[in-house]
């Protein structure tokens, strides 16, 4: 049950993230989706996976670094993870897009993304 709440929380966050940051194409920023709810909720699984597999490495690997900035390059590890989460949405295939474009976009977006899913992952957890 906690798997399909945190696919659920991680496709809700995804689809806030666009929907408060979207693309602007005047300006060439802003967060470009498309697809449908199958695109967030194949988002949700893979950021689930992303949070089980990659996060304990890049925290193992960065320990030195949180201790040096008192937690907060937790923000460069979620930066990573959503980079890989656009990675790996453009391998699955060509009908399905989530771009971040811009670099203060990006900023915004894994700023939030850090706030909800550390929400998310503290309500899902026993």
């Amino acid at each position: 049950m906690n798997i399909l709440i945190s696919v659920l929380a991680n496709a809700a966050i995804l689809f806030g993230i666009a929907y408060f940051l979207p693309y602007n194409i005047e300006t060439d920023t802003g967060i470009v989706v498309t697809g449908s709810w199958q695109l967030y909720i194949a988002g949700g699984i893979i950021l689930g996976l992303l949070n089980v597999i990659v996060r304990p490495i890049l925290k193992l690997i960065g320990f030195p670094f949180m201790i040096l900035t008192f937690g907060l390059f937790i923000l460069v590890i979620n930066g990573v993870i959503l980079k890989l989460l656009e990675k790996a949405i453009q391998a699955i295939g060509n009908f399905w897009v989530y771009e971040i474009h811009g670099i203060a976009i990006f900023a915004i977006a894994v700023a939030i993304f850090t706030v909800f899913n550390t929400i998310a992952n503290t309500l899902t957890k026993k």
